[in-house]
């Protein structure tokens, strides 16, 4: 008898020490807004697409156009992720006339669900594939 307790305790222990954490099987949807800020937009603006960047994080994509400002929130209403530190990353596609498209990835870590029901929101700050282009012309780049 004290054997089988025993080794229920090792087992139990085990358990938690070596299996990883696991977020809830169904989590609950967040909103997340994305203020995008692309700098270096031609006159025509561009085309974006923000697509999950991995397969533990769930939205439904959203493409829109941003104008010569470079200025667009991008409201996303059913976030979800699977992972047990709640992380989230998010693609942006940039498609800018006559450039090749431009893809940047972001992260955010979501709110408990326990925290009250706030938008978490993220700034990014892109440079465009022309203001790209330009400064490779010039040999200004870096890398």
């Amino acid at each position: 008898m004290a054997a089988s307790a025993l080794s229920a305790l090792v087992v139990s222990t085990l358990a938690l020490v070596v299996l990883p954490a696991r977020a809830a099987d169904n989590p609950a949807p967040q909103e997340v807004r994305l203020d995008l800020r692309i700098a270096g937009l031609g006159s025509g603006g561009c085309e974006i697409e923000v697509k999950p960047a991995y397969a533990g994080c769930r939205f439904t994509p959203v493409r829109g156009r941003v104008g010569s400002e470079g200025n667009k929130v991008v409201k996303l209403d059913d976030v979800r992720t699977n992972s047990a530190d709640r992380e989230c990353a998010f693609a942006i596609t940039i498609r800018e006339p006559g450039q090749a498209a431009r893809t940047i990835k972001r992260g955010l870590r979501l709110s408990t669900p326990k925290t009250p029901k706030s938008p978490a929101t993220l700034t990014c700050f892109i440079n465009s594939p022309s203001s790209i282009a330009r400064a490779e012309e010039r040999g200004r780049l870096r890398r």
